[in-house]
């Protein structure tokens, strides 16, 4: 078999010839019978003229003979020594090719190969060798399905190889094979070690631009002296300078507190290897000032198909806009097709080690708050939802924006599943209230009906389409808007976005927003100025309390502002209290799954919410435990998972000594330093559970938490 396909194709190509020769043989038998009937029409006409015709076809008839019966065997023997050099010359052409060649059967024996291939593989006797002991890659389910050709590649270590697999279909094969499949694989080896390095090494020379942004320049300043004033912003530039110049960066400042940095692809990976330590660096200069100093980082990768520096340069700004959207202190690279943590818009996220800082200027709230207005007073209509399983949070940001949009319009619904558990009380509390208006809530079939290109979609509480509680009504939409606290990998893509991960709630930001909208009427002295009830600020005060568990976490100077004007609109803290009371039952199932929670790490605590009490939602109970966990002395976060609908639901808290949206992001998942959460699918608990505990161990070692 060691030439089989040479030689079959040889002699099929031979046989030809032998057919064809033949063919051009009987011609001149054939013509013998014709002259023999030209004889008998002249012998019928002139006997003495036929005698002549008679000679010359005996003649021309002898000639054949010796043409068929001696010259046909020596032309067969000629083209057998030809066929048979032929073969030779083949032979030694596969033996001599510098292409290193084999040829395989379908179960990847490999059937023969030629010089070059033997050099490359080690193959120096004849024993019985398979493709997989040299490429594991070569399956044999590899070779079944190739119908034609088939790339695949393998790093030797030393070499990166092509393998070219071609399937050969021999001709006597082609009328009884009904998959067009052969029997026998071509394999071609391409060393494309070379090449390979050389694409890799213009991949890495191309150009990457990189924005620095400050985010809290004038808080950072604030309340320290003239002198520190001004040498704080400088160390901060030494300290980009001195990190930049490391990695042969060009750094330029724009302004005051805005850089752009120019730098070559290939130390994109150092940075990343350090977790772009200069955050740290400047997070940890001190010269009186009482509020640690930030920087946000956006870089954009030319494509390898276009490099195009204006691309990278917009690829840039749409990074640091999403850095400063998720709360700033962390750098985002766009375009990096090698990092494994891409997003849906190809960006991966680095740092967040810190909490956002508020910001004390309300000036972003001012225009987003007009940049939204404006878009309700384009809508023909509007609708308002959260998420699904939806909360107080998102429960009272609906209600505020549903506010908000009845001054402009009214037709304006809200999109909500009127059978969730999580704010039953607090809803039916609400519809008691005198604020209460017919129609006002819609479930998702009557939302599906409304939604069309003059609708306007306003999402709160939420920045991922597929948590929304009707995803479907998003797409049909003229236009969206997003008002959100938490930071997201997947936005939605929105006309306006106004997220601010500094805030505690959604509820904060429409608070603000409501309480813009009145000092803008009474400036203006309109008689239509916005009013809400006291179970309006009821509903949007139990948003800022859920979130903040009663003002413990992720409260700033904003979130008091915003609770001190819900009061003076009528909010009371014992009817909002009402609404989140339990019943004894659940106090008990709660007071057990603490009790069975396990340590990890000797700091990392971690239960299993197996409650299915009928009057409470699973995960708002997760979330509850997760909070009272960390009451225990000793654990810095806390982890909690629920198993609900088939997914697993993970709730995680910690208090400042430890950030669970870093390891929630590594899961999956999302939110703030201290609240956070990740669902997975096609798990059980107990596998999720071991998948967020090896995260955290790989995280510890690597020092990333």
């Amino acid at each position: 078999m060691v030439y089989c396909y040479a030689e079959v194709d040889s002699l099929s190509h031979n046989s030809k010839l032998y057919r064809l020769v033949n063919s051009y043989m009987r011609w001149p038998v054939m013509l013998i019978a014709l002259l023999l009937a030209m004889d008998i029409c002249l012998y019928a006409q002139e006997p003495k003229t036929a005698h002549i015709g008679i000679v010359f076809t005996l003649l021309y008839a002898a000639i054949v003979a010796v043409l068929v019966f001696k010259k046909n065997r020596m032309l067969s023997k000629q083209l057998a020594e030809f066929g048979f050099r032929f073969n030779q010359v083949q032979r030694k052409m596969l033996l001599d090719l510098k292409v290193p060649y084999a040829m395989l059967d379908r179960e990847g024996v490999i059937l023969w190969a030629n010089d070059e291939f033997r050099n490359i593989t080690g193959m120096y006797t004849e024993h019985r060798y398979e493709i997989a002991q040299f490429f594991p890659n070569v399956t044999k389910q590899e070779l079944e399905e190739c119908d034609d050709e088939k790339s695949l590649f393998y790093d030797t270590g030393s070499m990166q190889l092509r393998l070219q697999l071609k399937n050969v279909v021999l001709e006597e094969q082609e009328e009884g094979d009904h998959d067009g499949k052969g029997e026998i694989i071509a394999l071609y080896l391409y060393d494309e070690t070379e090449i390979r390095r050389l694409y890799k090494e213009s991949e890495e020379r191309c150009l990457a631009v990189g924005m620095i942004y400050i985010d809290n320049y004038e808080e950072a300043l604030e309340g320290i002296n003239e002198v520190n004033g001004s040498l704080l912003p400088a160390l901060v530039e030494r300290k980009i300078n001195q990190y930049m110049r490391n990695n042969d960066a060009v750094v330029k400042k724009t302004e005051k507190d805005k850089f752009l940095i120019l730098f070559q692809n290939k130390y994109l990976n150092a940075m990343k290897a350090d977790n772009f330590c200069i955050m740290d660096d400047v997070r940890s200069l001190h010269i009186g000032n009482t509020v640690n100093i930030t920087i946000s980082i956006g870089i954009g990768v030319c494509d390898e198909n276009n490099y195009s520096f204006l691309a990278a340069f917009e690829a840039a700004k749409l990074a640091i806009n999403r850095a400063l959207e998720r709360g700033g202190d962390q750098a985002v690279v766009r375009g990096d097709k090698s990092a494994k943590n891409n997003d849906a818009e190809g960006c991966s996220y680095y740092g967040g080690k810190s909490d956002s800082v508020a910001k004390s200027s309300k000036v972003r709230s001012r225009v987003k708050t007009e940049a939204i207005c404006e878009q309700i007073r384009a809508a023909e209509n509007v609708l308002i939802m959260g998420h699904t399983k939806g909360d107080a949070d998102s429960f009272g940001a609906t209600v505020g924006m549903y506010r908000i949009a009845r001054q402009f319009t009214d037709k304006v619904n809200i999109v909500l599943d009127e059978t969730m558990k999580t704010v039953a009380m607090l809803f039916e509390q609400y519809k008691s209230g005198k604020s209460y208006e017919e129609g006002m809530f819609i479930n998702n079939a009557e939302a599906m009906k409304r939604a069309d290109k003059g609708t306007l979609v306003i999402v709160v509480d939420v920045n991922a389409e597929n948590r929304t509680e009707c995803p479907e009504i998003i797409p049909e939409a003229g236009s969206v808007v997003v008002i959100d606290h938490h930071r997201e990998k997947n936005p939605i893509n929105a006309r306006v976005t106004y997220a601010e991960s500094y805030a505690s709630s959604t509820c904060e930001l429409i608070t603000e927003m409501l309480q813009h909208l009145e000092e803008s009427g009474k400036r203006e002295q309109s008689e239509n100025i916005i009013k809400i009830s006291e179970s309006d600020a009821d509903v949007i005060y139990a948003g800022i309390l859920l979130d903040t568990n009663s003002f413990i976490t992720k409260t700033g100077v904003r979130t008091f502002e915003a609770a001190a004007y819900l009061k003076r609109k009528g909010a009371d803290m014992a009817r909002v209290r009402k609404c989140f009371r339990k019943d004894k039952s659940s106090m008990y199932e709660k007071a057990r799954i603490i009790n069975s929670a396990e340590t990890y790490m000797g700091k990392y605590s971690f239960a299993i919410n197996d409650c299915d009490s009928p009057d409470e939602a699973p995960t708002e109970i997760g979330a509850q435990v997760a909070n009272d966990l960390l009451d225990v002395a000793g654990v810095i976060a806390s982890f909690v998972f629920t198993l609900y609908d088939g997914v697993v639901y993970v709730s995680a808290r910690a208090m400042d000594e430890a950030n669970v949206e870093l390891i929630m992001n590594r899961c999956g998942g999302g939110g703030h330093l201290n609240i956070a959460g990740a669902q997975f699918r096609d798990m059980t608990v107990e596998e999720a559970m071991t998948f967020v505990k090896d995260k955290i161990k790989e995280m510890t070692e690597k020092g990333e938490i």
